[in-house]
């Protein structure tokens, strides 16, 4: 079965990480961004202050001299990855260059980009001595018509993928605390909306077992609706079964009466028409008696509410047994099953119980196995009747004897209405066609089949409250 709960938290698990993953991606490019932004600014200040001190000897004949102050000691320390070079723009020999480079030479990535707002040069990745990432910034510097020169500033690109790598470990621990944060307080707020819905499980339980009479409680606009319906229909049902109470009352005192008169006035017949008018009484009395606890099943069993303990039943049942067949030795198993209850009337587990364990005892040798089980056989070698959806919870009890069995023909012939295998063996042929069909009413199922005992196996499965 789905779970509202597991479905709102597994798919608000979903969307948290979509976000906190898509925003971990988002923050850290738009940092990355503005971390090359200013890591750009920062080399366009040395470009400038390079332009500044070189123009004047640009525009003299005087041979060139680095400048020493830049404001930056880094341009000054060996293979530090800042390095600045002047190289002509014709030849690209390089004219001047910092005394970091100490004599390598600079290489450019393929690719190149305009920068946004460093004026009119490029900035772009590259290589410096010894493999060194760099970050670039280029710019052309021209003093006359003739005389083009190409100025470049380099900065250790590896202190700005630090720096990046930091801010995104931070970034994402944010996120993941996002995360966690946003999937508590999801699962508060879904825990707090189905709320209502558990309480209203509850009151229908307790409507189940019988504790209440109806859904009680205030509930939210969304199920109120269906919980009005709900009691309606309950009350209808009471209502429903009182009516065919009544009526089955009123049909029994009908009959019996007349019946009685009859059955009393040909007692007092002689001879072989007074014998058969007498059985036949006989006969009706019985087809009467068995409708109307029918007709009282049939009431029963769409009753709501109607709950019953089956360890108790049967071990009750078993004592009575013992004492009415005291040659035969009943045992009964029931391991972690007192907690079962049927979905139905005491009066009718009793009766199919009992019809099983006398019907065992007067077949068996010296003993009867009643066993209490959870849930359903995994399998079952004979099925009369299909039962309904399994989503239900169920029972099964199995009643076995020791006694000479049956063969496959001869159970079909035990399960139909008034049919004895043995005339010797007191009773009228309707018990086990009886248990078949009250199991059929409550959407269960009886079988017979072989037993490890030797004799026969009946198995009932029957409703269960679920636990």
């Amino acid at each position: 079965m789905k779970s509202i709960t597991r479905y709102l938290l597994l798919n608000a698990s979903i969307w948290a990480i979509a976000v906190a993953f898509a925003s971990g991606l988002v923050l850290t490019s738009f940092f990355r961004t503005s971390a090359e932004q200013g890591f750009d600014e920062q080399l366009d200040i040395v470009l400038k202050i390079l332009v500044g001190e070189l123009a004047g000897q640009l525009l003299s004949s005087d041979p060139l001299v680095a400048p020493k102050n830049l404001g930056e000691p880094r341009y000054e320390l060996p293979l530090s990855g800042w390095y600045w070079t002047l190289s002509n723009a014709s030849s690209g020999e390089i004219l001047l260059a910092s005394a970091s480079l100490v004599g390598g030479g600079l290489k450019l990535d393929a690719e190149k980009s305009k920068a946004g707002d460093i004026g009119s040069g490029l900035r772009v990745y590259g290589y410096g001595p010894g493999d060194k990432r760099l970050r670039i910034l280029e710019r052309r510097i021209s003093f006359s018509q003739t005389e083009n020169y190409i100025m470049r500033v380099t900065g250790n690109a590896e202190d700005l993928n630090d720096q990046v790598a930091d801010f995104q470990k931070k970034a994402w621990l944010i996120m993941v605390a996002f995360g966690a944060t946003l999937l508590a307080v999801t699962f508060f707020l879904v825990r707090t909306a189905l709320r209502p819905l558990n309480i209203l499980r509850q009151q229908v339980r307790y409507v189940a077992e019988g504790q209440a009479s109806s859904i009680e409680g205030s509930y939210p606009d969304e199920v109120s609706g269906l919980v009005n319906e709900a009691n309606i229909l309950i009350a209808s049902n009471k209502d429903t079964l009182e009516r065919a109470r009544t009526q089955v009352g009123n049909l029994a005192h009908a009959l019996k009466t007349p019946l009685s008169v009859i059955t009393n006035e040909v007692r007092h017949l002689d001879g072989p028409k007074g014998k058969m008018l007498s059985e036949q009484a006989d006969v009706m009395r019985d087809q009467i008696q068995m409708y109307l606890e029918r007709a009282r099943m049939a009431a029963r069993r769409n009753v709501i509410g109607s709950v019953t303990p089956a360890y108790p039943v049967l071990d009750k049942l078993v004592e009575v047994m013992r004492k009415i067949h005291g040659s035969q030795k009943i045992e009964l198993l029931c391991e972690d099953t007192e907690d079962i209850s049927f979905r139905g009337e005491k009066q009718d587990l009793e009766e199919l119980v009992g019809n099983l364990i006398d019907n065992g005892c007067k077949w068996a040798d010296t003993a009867v196995k009643v066993t209490l089980l959870r849930g359903r056989p995994k399998t079952l070698s004979k099925s009369h009747h299909t039962t309904a959806s399994d989503k239900n919870g169920w029972f099964t009890i199995l009643v076995e004897d020791d006694g000479a069995g049956m063969s496959d023909v001869h159970m079909d012939v035990a399960m139909q209405r008034g049919q004895r295998l043995d005339e010797s063996k007191p009773g009228t042929g309707l018990g086990l066609s009886i248990v078949e069909e009250m199991a059929v009413l409550y959407q269960g199922q009886f079988t017979l089949e072989r037993s490890d005992l030797g004799g026969i196996c009946a198995t009932l499965i029957l409703p269960a409250l679920d636990v």
